[in-house]
């Protein structure tokens, strides 16, 4: 392909977008419409039109995104697309750190997840029984979108997390201990990768100048999911370098994460000299389909100014289907989906949209009970497995010895190394040096297994070496990893291969461990590449992006849209209306949308309890609080479930724990279902209340008369210094405001 087949094969307004000649430029790009042809078009037409190819750099949201864009510019241009840089934001910011770690003042950091963080804020809380500090998983998120959002801790707690107001103080003192933490053990979270750039970018004219001196253009991919640190990363850029930011207000559904849809609204405000582009003419879906996405448009108060047009033109008009429970909703799509396949259709042409993993546990059995092969998108990450950080925490100590979560999840996985012995381990170690300093502290130790010193020995020193030491640990780590994995070993057991390819593409330890944390591999990933045949369940954060012929998005019902959790914030509810869009969006041919009937008003439970009339009834009232009351007992028995090996549950108490969990699941079915009689009853006597249906329905009111259906049965560039030119400096001083 030749530029002038990637510039021709564009339309008009595709083809403006991509040669566009001022100086910054929003793309308002609908679903559909060609969004990542234009941005690949753009990159090829800058390289064509002279621009050194290392002097553009894009930024997207997934490594499969940059990928894909880097790949296509290379097929058009060959050679001569030779340096382009393509990568997500953290990576991005990430290479800038190792590129110039002095200059950030991050020398020999190591990058640290979300289960890190939680270990920390576990340790830093206390486990007292009256300790009024929320939970460890809270505070990160508390911790997390505070910085995001560059929100105070008390903004913060204000929007989200009002009950946790009374104990602001001690909340401020865990963080403030945390990131404490996180500077002596030279740990950076993810925020941290961001922020430490973005401040040094704003306070350092010298560093902001030599940066900006790498670039002439900077393409941003899926501008609506930026959030105000992300903001804060491009602003100090703005004036040295040309933005080309594509994206879609209609498609902004990540606000739990920060995500500031107004990044696109007010870009034109923010940015002089910019100019507002716009793609309409979609090509997955036809127009039926476009019709139902654009009346959910028009019924917000937010004025999105959209209107998607089929290049397809005609074809089916989606479907909307009630059913009485999420069991009967499963075994029809599972039969559905058979009946298509015996009239000739893979099985990949199916896929299923849903709010999580647990709101899918009725579709995924049916799919098994029929035999019909599926792949789950939006679970667990392969570097997240528990037996993979088993194996990784050895190659972290090897590259970081002063990295403190991964000396103890190492140490403790060998027998008669506890918390304790482990704790005293890591109290003897120094607070500098080289790794045979520690060495010398590990074979010192009586208590420590003479397999586990000749493990660490055997990693140490290999730092730069990331194949070798990945083959060294599983050796070393094996057999104790069979021994804690017996129960399903044979499934494990396969992941270790595959990071061992993946680890293999690296030159150091380090590297790798940060690439694949910032942009975390699915095991469904490789599930899929094994077998492509398959249906896709995928929740719909997770579905930006794909497309299917066929399309069911189940559970449309008020209380999953708009989530019961959103209801009293408006701002929320619109989200919510974004995030329907966007599943809407992702049908080729034919869509399909589900709801429980519950009578055949459409109402959830969640929904009903907006209702006063549900919480004045004493049966429905109790029976809630008895749900509540062994919905804590299940997430306590599921966390310490998920936790096994790695605590004291024995394998026989595991099991019993396993079916104690399942029999909590079926007491708590059965008194929903007994809620749900009550609530029939309850909605029965309010249909005749116009201002009760309101209340209930959102924006989902009027959905059955606009279908009209009746009821239905049941890299960075080589050239490159590390800026040695340029003053090294302290960590900056990064973080919330604790106000």
């Amino acid at each position: 392909m030749s530029i002038e087949n990637m510039i021709g094969n564009l339309n008009e307004n595709q083809r403006a977008a991509a040669t566009f000649s001022g100086a910054h430029a929003l793309v308002l790009a609908g679903a559909g419409t060609g969004k990542t042809r234009t941005i690949i078009a753009r990159a090829g037409y800058l390289i064509h039109s002279g621009v050194p190819a290392d002097r553009i750099q894009v930024l997207t949201f997934t490594r499969r995104s940059a990928k894909e864009i880097i790949e296509r510019v290379r097929v058009g241009l060959g050679d001569r697309a030779e340096g382009l840089n393509a990568s997500t934001f953290h990576t991005w910011c990430m290479t800038l750190i190792r590129r110039m770690p002095k200059l950030f003042g991050c020398v020999g950091h190591t990058v640290i997840d979300r289960e890190d963080q939680i270990h920390l804020f576990k340790l830093l809380r206390g486990s007292e029984k009256t300790n009024q500090i929320p939970q460890a998983a809270m505070l990160c998120d508390i911790y997390s979108y505070a910085r995001n959002t560059r929100s105070s801790l008390t903004k913060t707690l204000e929007l989200h997390y009002d009950e946790q107001l009374l104990v602001k103080e001690k909340i401020a003192d865990v963080i403030r201990a945390y990131e404490a933490k996180k500077r002596g053990r030279h740990y950076l979270d993810y925020d941290d990768i961001l922020d430490v750039v973005a401040t040094v970018l704003k306070q350092d004219t010298a560093t902001r100048d030599y940066i900006s001196q790498q670039y002439e253009h900077l393409l941003v991919d899926e501008m609506q999911d930026t959030n105000p640190l992300q903001w804060d990363l491009l602003e100090p850029l703005c004036d040295r370098v040309k933005l080309f930011c594509v994206g879609d207000d209609a498609q902004s559904i990540y606000g739990f994460r920060g995500a500031d849809f107004r990044n696109v609204h007010s870009f034109t405000q923010r940015v002089q000299d910019s100019v507002v582009l716009r793609l309409e003419q979609n090509y997955r879906s036809t127009q039926e389909i476009l019709d139902l996405s654009n009346w959910l448009l028009t019924k917000s108060p937010v004025d999105y100014n959209k209107h998607l047009v089929a290049v397809r033109g005609n074809g089916h008009k989606p479907k909307l289907l009630d059913f009485q429970s999420e069991w009967e909703e499963g075994r029809w799509i599972a039969d559905d989906i058979a009946r298509r396949r015996d009239e000739g259709a893979d099985w990949a042409q199916h896929m299923i949209l849903t709010r999580s993993a647990f709101a899918a546990r009725a579709v995924e059995t049916t799919l098994l009970a029929r035999d019909i092969p599926y792949v789950f998108i939006g679970g667990t990450k392969l570097l997240e497995s528990a037996h993979i950080r088993d194996l990784l925490s050895l190659l972290r100590i090897a590259a970081n010895p002063l990295d403190e979560l991964a000396w103890m999840r190492f140490l403790t996985l060998w027998p008669k190394v506890g918390d304790v012995t482990a704790n005293r381990v890591i109290e003897q170690f120094p607070t500098t040096g080289e790794v045979s300093a520690f060495v010398s502290v590990i074979n010192r130790d009586d208590k420590l297994p003479a397999e586990c010193k000749l493990a660490f020995t055997k990693v140490a020193g290999m730092a730069d070496n990331p194949g070798a030491a990945y083959i060294a640990a599983k050796q070393a780590l094996w057999p104790i990893l069979e021994h804690s994995y017996t129960k399903d070993w044979d499934r494990r057991r396969g992941d270790f291969d595959l990071v061992e390819k993946l680890v293999k593409r690296h030159t150091s330890i380090l590297a790798f461990i940060e690439e694949y944390l910032l942009d975390p591999i699915s095991t469904s990933d490789v599930k899929r590449a094994e077998n492509e045949d398959v249906v896709t369940v995928i929740t719909i954060h997770s579905a930006k992006g794909t497309e299917k012929p066929v399309c069911y998005i189940i559970n449309v019902s008020p209380g999953s849209f708009p989530s019961s959790y959103a209801i009293e914030n408006t701002d929320e509810v619109e989200e919510e209306r974004r995030v329907l869009y966007v599943a809407m969006t992702r049908a080729q041919d034919e869509l399909i949308l589900t709801r429980r009937a519950y009578g055949g008003n459409g109402y959830s439970l969640r929904a009903s309890e907006q209702n006063p009339a549900f919480m004045d009834n004493p049966e429905y009232v109790e029976l809630k609080n008895q749900i509540k009351l062994l919905a804590i007992a299940l997430a306590k028995d599921t966390v310490m479930l998920a936790e096994y090996p790695h605590n004291a549950i024995t394998p026989e108490n595991a099991g019993l724990l396993e079916a104690r969990i399942k029999e909590v699941q079926n007491e708590i079915e059965g008194k929903r279902i007994q809620m749900q009689a009550i609530a029939n009853l309850l909605i029965k006597a309010q249909t005749d209340n116009p201002q009760a249906q309101a209340s209930t329905h959102y924006f989902l009111s009027d959905l059955t008369a606009e279908l009209a259906i009746s009821e239905v049965p049941a890299g960075m560039s080589s050239f490159w210094t590390d800026g040695s030119n340029l003053a090294a400096r302290d960590r900056p001083n990064v973080g919330i405001d604790l106000s």
